[in-house]
Parts: structure tokens; C-alpha cells; sequence
């Protein structure tokens, strides 16, 4: 008579960390949009920091557009991959890894 482990038959061992891997990959991408929001406001920051020289029409409505969608496109890019490491720290503390940072 051969006996059958339910758990492995039906899947039911391996489903939990599957789970758990896509709620971690979730919380990961969050971590990293959050980052890019903040890197997006960093560089709308930094442009009105800097002074209008009048050689362009700085004031149009439609560069003002484009403005926008390509400092939110850096931003994403910036934050891709490492990034500034806020999304990576944000991460690890939502996550409850307790690592010290840096080592």
C-alpha cells in the first residue's frame, strides 16, 4: 500500500512561499515607485531653483507638458536598479529584515 503526502499532492506545500515571494515583490516595486516619487519632486525641485533666462519661451504650456513627462520618466529611470537606495531601505524596514545598514 502506497501512502500519498496530501500536501505535496495538491500543491498545498509550495503555495505559501509562492505567496510570499509575490507580496515581496510587490512591496519591493512599491518601494521603488515610492522612490521615484520622491526623485520626481527632488527634480521639480531643482528646476524652479534655477533662473529663466528668456533665451527660450520657458512660460509655454506645452514645454511646461513636456517638462513634466520627461522629469518623470528620469525619475523612474533614476530609481530603477539601486537607485538613491531609499526604496531599498524603505523595503527592508517594511519588511521587518533587521540587518544594520551597511554591512
Amino acid at each position: 500500500m502506497t501512502t500519498i503526502n496530501t500536501q505535496t499532492a495538491f500543491g498545498l506545500k509550495n503555495s505559501a512561499p509562492q505567496a510570499d515571494t509575490v507580496k515581496e515583490g510587490e512591496l519591493r516595486k512599491a518601494c521603488h515607485d515610492f522612490e521615484s516619487v520622491i526623485l520626481k519632486q527632488m527634480l521639480d525641485t531643482m528646476r524652479k531653483s534655477v533662473p529663466k533666462s528668456g533665451l527660450l519661451n520657458d512660460d509655454g504650456y506645452a514645454n511646461k507638458m513636456y517638462q513634466s513627462m520627461r522629469d518623470d520618466q528620469l525619475a523612474k529611470e533614476m530609481a530603477q536598479g539601486k537607485g538613491m537606495g531609499l526604496g531599498e531601505v524603505l523595503y527592508k524596514q517594511l519588511s521587518g529584515q533587521t540587518k544594520a545598514i551597511g554591512k
